[in-house]
């Protein structure tokens, strides 16, 4: 009985530390920037809806530099969380391999 204890403690470390590690790279991966894609020039038509394009553009870029600040601080936190989890399961295996020694 008590190595299925030992194992389940080592799988579910295993697995809290896989997330903390999977966390960690999701707060690494930050959404890409808009980019304005630059058409054949009109004159004076083009001039305005260019103008409108590139303030949009800025708003936009604006909203997701928001947005990754946000999922990179949630990401970090979540990996955090999920490392500690593996710690304390760890901790329990070596709490329990004393317990059983102790007899």
């Amino acid at each position: 009985m008590s190595a299925v204890l030992y194992l389940l403690w080592l799988i579910l470390a295993g697995v809290f530390f896989a997330f903390g590690y999977m966390f960690l790279r999701q707060a690494q991966s930050p959404l890409r920037s808009f980019q304005v894609r630059q058409r054949g020039a009109e004159g004076a038509k083009s001039a305005e809806p260019d103008k409108a394009m590139t303030d949009m553009a800025l708003e936009v870029n604006n909203y997701l530099d928001s947005i990754n600040s946000t999922n990179r601080n949630l990401n970090r936190t979540a990996a955090i969380a999920s490392v500690i989890s593996g710690l304390v399961a760890i901790v329990s295996l070596v709490i329990a391999f004393y317990q059983a020694s102790l007899g």
